[in-house]
Parts: structure tokens; C-alpha cells; sequence
């Protein structure tokens, strides 16, 4: 079993990811089955809806972790977000981490991104991106916005060249980039014509989160 401030940190990084910039496609849908090790614990699906200058992306995880015929942990995130020319202009999401509970609101306000998390307010200055893997651009960005949490979060990359991933029952070519936080490191494969194709992570307890693109 994952400790509190593991599944926290991991499912807050990797599970509140949806965001979009200018370079995604238009009107798709990517949907990701989840497995911890091998086995399978849910979903991830986004809709991206592109009109002009504007995205709005739709994302919705949910989770669960069985021992023993028991559900011993249990994932819920919906986030909905408005982006323009890649930056954020508006975000809302609702989380529940197996029993814990998250809300957060944001918006543009005179040039910043406000933030709102319960009774913490916070505001960041410039262009505001958030985990948006299909997205190779963040990988160029040294800081991106949780949308579980709110917070803002450092990262750096290290690329770490082309490696053989499956993809629905075929060995594909990917390039592999490791995106470094504060607490785990998330590697991310990027196929040249499909784009982002597989994501892993350790948990900080053993198993590793694996993101299998369908």
C-alpha cells in the first residue's frame, strides 16, 4: 500500500494533468488504461475541444486498488480547463483521494494566474502551463502547475534517448525524457508521429504507475 503523502505527491503530479498548449491537436480524445506493476487499477481519459485561440480540455481519472477483495484505495479527479495560445486561463478541478478531499479554482486576473486552494490564495506571474505530457513544449518549461494541489511546482528534464515501448500489442520507437520534481521522477515517451505514447513513475513504495496508451 502507498502512504498518504506518496499517493499525494504521486497522483497529484500525474493523475491532475489536464492541460493543453498550442501544439495539441484538435477535437481528440486520449484515453490511457493504469496499471500499478501489472496490474490494472482504472482509467484516464482527456477531451480536448480546439476552437481558434482557445482549448478547453476535460479530464477524468478514477482508480482502485484491491487487496484481499477489498477496495483499499480509491482515486476520483475531474478538472476542467481553458487555455489560450498554450497558457492557462481558467482552471477548476475536484479531487478525491481516497476519502481526501481537493478543490481548486483559477483564473487570469490583471496579467496573473490567481489561485484559489480552500483559504489560500496565491498568484503566478507570466505564462502558466501545467503537466500537459502530449505537450512536448513543457518539457522546455522549468516550472508547471499542479491542478490537484495548486501549487506550483519545479521540474528539469534529462533526455534519455530512443528505447522500444509497447503500444497495443506492437513494439514501437519512442524517445524517453525523465521529468524531475522535488519528490519523483516521471518518465515520459514520445513516438514522432503519434506523439506522447507511455508514461511511468515510481510511487516512492515499490510499485511503479505505468500510463499505457490506447
Amino acid at each position: 500500500m502507498l502512504g498518504r503523502r506518496d499517493r499525494t505527491s504521486m497522483l497529484g503530479a500525474l493523475l491532475g494533468l489536464a492541460s493543453l498548449s498550442a501544439g495539441a491537436a484538435v477535437d481528440q480524445t486520449f484515453q490511457f488504461e493504469v496499471l500499478l506493476d501489472d496490474d490494472l487499477i482504472g482509467q484516464h481519459r482527456f477531451e480536448i475541444d480546439a476552437s481558434g485561440e482557445q482549448q478547453r480540455v476535460t479530464s477524468q481519472a478514477e482508480f482502485e486498488v484491491d487487496f484481499l477483495f477489498i477496495t483499499a484505495y480509491r482515486y476520483r479527479h475531474q478538472s476542467n480547463e481553458l487555455f489560450r495560445n498554450g497558457c492557462l486561463e481558467r482552471l477548476s478541478s475536484t479531487t478525491n483521494d481516497n476519502g481526501t478531499r481537493y478543490q481548486v479554482k483559477g483564473s487570469v486576473l490583471d496579467g496573473a494566474f490567481r489561485v484559489e486552494r480552500g483559504q489560500d490564495v496565491e498568484q503566478f506571474e507570466g505564462c502558466v502551463k501545467t503537466f500537459a505530457y502530449w505537450d512536448p513544449a513543457i518539457l522546455e518549461q522549468p516550472r508547471l502547475l499542479n491542478p490537484q494541489t495548486g501549487e506550483l511546482e519545479s521540474v528539469r528534464v534529462q533526455e534519455r534517448g530512443p528505447e522500444q515501448v509497447e503500444l497495443n500489442g506492437s513494439t514501437i520507437e519512442a524517445t524517453r525524457f525523465d521529468l524531475v520534481t522535488d519528490e519523483l521522477t516521471i518518465e515520459l515517451w514520445y513516438h514522432d508521429q503519434l506523439g506522447w505514447v507511455r508514461l511511468a513513475s515510481d510511487t516512492g513504495k515499490g510499485p511503479k504507475l505505468i500510463y499505457r496508451r490506447l
